[in-house]
């Protein structure tokens, strides 16, 4: 594996809460490359999560000395250097402005001191021009131009957002943050049909049915195998960190299908069956940049959500894959297809991550019920919408990321 690819992988499981892999990995990249800034950052995080401040500060320091401003790597030093509670965040912007002083061509400075204005300050007229500054040295990093974008949203310029995807997708065709912003960019500009044709409901998302599993007699019978499962999954998790997951309330469970259990293998032999028959049912239009994009192998990420009442899932996208989908196996009595208010039900095309929503969007819903499977290009916006009351709204979302 290359350790570019290592990395991505690292940063996956650090985020997902299993940093012991994420420890394993990043301890075989230092020991090729003693000195990489990201693996020791990660280490660096890691350690003063855990207390121990003593070996955060010899990863900050092993940084910093292959990169002085790698962003990642500043923090944690204004973080080990600075312990009062009421100052981190002005600490950390010291540190940006002092690596600024430094290097003032410094993208990546440039980049986050951005990103502190947009999401910490929510100014993002700011964070416009720090994302110009490091476009103006970097103008071919997606990650800048897509930060820019979101903020010229939040700002009401849909034409300059939709300009900084069209860059972004003629390097990156199959970009998943720049064709969810593209999408939300051509409904505020009227545009809907060009929109509706990226979200193609009814063609690329899709509700289905899933096929009952092997080895149970229907899917009734399944579910309540299923469920328990779920439920009592060696790697549920009732304590996670929000800003890295869209789930509010309830509880995860990562890496579902990783777990020796009648009903997840069967679960997994399903799923792969009706993926293999989306892939063969899209349309046939290569133009189409979720077609095109259709990898040829691909492997899972697969993830529980137990919600209770007033729990939902805000408004995301799914940076890492190609298709993304649910599963529903339970659901609470107040999830009904005769609610106005659509309670529990999941919602398309609604932008999230504070992009303000013009009512110009063609929201599509679905009333989930025990069976029912939904699934949709990983670039379109989806939520859930909370509800009141008794009972568990338990539901498995997956994602498909190209090998």
């Amino acid at each position: 594996m290359q350790i570019a690819d290592a990395l991505r992988l690292a940063i996956r499981h650090f985020n997902a809460g299993q940093a012991s892999d994420g420890i394993a990995i990043c301890t075989a990249i230092l020991d090729a490359q003693p000195g990489n800034p990201v693996a020791n950052a990660l280490m660096g995080r890691d350690r003063l999560a855990q207390g121990d401040a003593a070996a955060a500060r010899a990863h900050v320091d092993r940084a910093l000395a292959s990169a002085p401003d790698y962003p990642a790597a500043l923090e944690l030093d204004a973080r080990l250097k600075d312990e009062r509670e009421d100052a981190p965040l002005e600490t950390t912007r010291r540190a940006y402005r002092r690596a600024l002083a430094a290097n003032p061509a410094s993208s990546t400075a440039w980049f986050h001191h951005g990103n502190l204005s947009q999401a910490r300050d929510d100014d993002p007229d700011a964070a416009l021009t720090d994302y110009r500054r490091a476009r103006a040295v970097a103008p071919g990093d997606p990650a800048i131009a897509m930060n820019q974008a979101t903020a010229a949203l939040k700002l009401g310029d849909p034409g300059a957002a939709l300009a900084l995807c069209e860059h972004t997708l003629d390097a990156h065709p199959a970009h998943i943050r720049a064709l969810a912003l593209k999408t939300t960019a051509l409904f505020d500009l009227g545009e809907t049909a060009a929109a509706d044709r990226l979200t193609g409901y009814g063609s690329l998302t899709r509700v289905m049915t899933l096929a009952v599993p092997e080895g149970y007699p229907d899917l009734d019978a399944f579910n309540r195998d299923f469920t328990e499962a779920i439920r009592t999954h060696p790697n549920r998790r009732d304590e996670f960190d929000p800003n890295k997951r869209a789930i509010r309330g309830g509880a995860i469970v990562t890496d579902l299908i990783k777990h020796d259990h009648p009903a997840v293998r069967a679960f997994h032999a399903a799923l792969d069956a009706t993926i293999a028959a989306y892939a063969l049912d899209l349309p046939a239009d290569a133009s189409h940049p979720h077609i095109a994009a259709r990898p040829a192998s691909y492997a899972l990420d697969v993830w529980g959500n137990i919600l209770v009442e007033d729990g939902h899932q805000t408004g995301h996208i799914h940076n890492l894959g190609w298709l993304s989908g649910v599963y529903y196996a339970a659901m609470p009595d107040a999830v009904s297809e005769a609610d106005p208010d659509h309670q529990g039900w999941i919602e398309f095309n609604r932008p999230g991550y504070g992009i303000p929503d013009q009512g110009s969007a063609t929201l599509h819903l679905a009333c989930p019920q025990p069976g029912m499977i939904a699934l949709f290009p990983s670039y379109v916006w989806h939520r859930t919408v909370p509800f009141t009351g008794a009972g568990e709204r338990i539901s498995v979302a997956f994602d498909l990321h190209p090998r």
